[in-house]
């Protein structure tokens, strides 16, 4: 029983990490969105995000999940300038380059990132939507990560995945 659980706690962790590289990914530019973009026509959903094609070369429309270049400016330099306990995260500042680029983060860090500062980071940038849509994942990743699970606030959790 024991066993399970560590190993859920660590599938969790492994989960929030990957998920908060493709948020990196998505909100930088760096994730291959034509290919993304191509899959939108082929599923017959968001037409206004094809891609169209005008004598060979191929248009990319701006979405409202990919921050501007100033944007980004402010997302990075805010993780820059944000000050943490000793030892609460590798110093952040050293990992994030300033066109979103990851480097040489651990898995701490990118829980850290997840719960805490990606929230702060989020605040005014993108479409309200966007940004509530991720700052709701960061919540519910907070709450899988707690120390003490509340089997009722599990439930409601589940809920509140659900909308997102």
């Amino acid at each position: 029983m024991q066993g399970l659980l560590i190993k859920n706690i660590l599938d969790v962790i492994h989960y929030e990490k990957n998920l908060c590289e493709n948020i990196f990914e998505i909100i930088f530019n760096t994730k291959d969105l034509m290919v993304v973009q191509e899959d939108f026509k082929e599923c017959g959903i968001q037409p206004h995000l094809w891609l169209q094609n005008v004598d060979g070369w191929f248009i990319k429309h701006a979405t409202s999940f990919v921050l501007s270049d100033h944007d980004k400016d402010k997302f990075t330099h805010t993780i820059i300038n944000t000050k943490t306990p000793t030892l609460y995260a590798s110093s952040l500042r050293k990992r994030i380059i300033m066109d979103g680029d990851l480097k040489g983060m651990k898995s701490h860090d990118f829980h850290v990132m997840m719960q805490d500062i990606l929230l702060l980071c989020m605040q005014g940038l993108m479409s309200t939507c966007c940004r509530m849509s991720i700052m709701h994942l960061c919540h519910v990743f907070k709450k899988l990560c707690a120390k003490i699970l509340d089997p009722t606030a599990l439930r409601e959790l589940k809920k509140e995945v659900a909308i997102f």
